[in-house]
């Protein structure tokens, strides 16, 4: 199994990180090929240039774009972790989908309509968030994440599975629930691959 794991987050301390850690663990144990990407130690740029969105027309795809995009058809799963940020993922993640998952390369126009180019493959979004489930699903938080990004991106893209996890509170939580939430995590991962 060859996966793209795509992490998003700041701090390396962060829980964040150590969502990262346990997930690289639960793929190494099964033998899976890992390509890591640390979006803000790569300083990924996040902003569709007019010359990146030119490119997707007339074949100049930008180098940074064109090898990420290398990586996603290599991969049989993607997998992105980061934080929920007002509602939503982190701009530094949010501008990798926009310039890597491209018209032509995630998706095409046909005379049917929109048609996915990323079949077969699988997905799985992991998420953190400073407010405990109640208050997510209270302001729709929840499904406007699987809305906007789980559904809009993987499954206009044409995946064949995708999902979604989220860890609520994880600010105010304790250590051990905490670790606890990392056991969790271990059990959700060997159950979606």
């Amino acid at each position: 199994m060859k996966v793209v794991l795509i992490y998003a987050h700041p701090d390396p301390r962060s829980f964040n990180a150590a969502i990262a850690a346990v997930v690289r663990e639960e793929l190494e144990k099964i033998g899976a090929e890992i390509k890591f990407k640390d979006l803000y130690a790569m300083h990924w740029n996040p902003v569709l240039s007019a010359k990146d969105y030119a490119g997707y027309d007339n074949g100049t795809t930008a180098e940074d774009i064109k090898a990420e995009q290398t990586d996603i058809s290599w991969a049989d799963v993607i997998i992105m972790i980061c934080p929920v940020w007002w509602n939503s993922v982190p701009a530094i993640l949010k501008g990798y989908i926009d310039r890597v998952f491209s018209i032509g390369f995630a998706y095409e126009f046909t005379a049917s309509g929109p048609r996915g180019m990323l079949n077969g493959k699988k997905a799985l979004l992991i998420t953190t968030s400073g407010v405990d489930k109640h208050a997510a699903e209270q302001s729709g938080m929840m499904e406007l994440i699987n809305k906007s990004l789980v559904d809009a991106v993987f499954g206009f893209s044409g995946f064949a599975g995708y999902q979604h996890k989220n860890f609520f509170a994880v600010p105010t939580v304790s250590d051990n629930e905490r670790q606890e939430m990392l056991t969790e995590l271990r059990q959700f991962i060997q159950n979606f691959i």
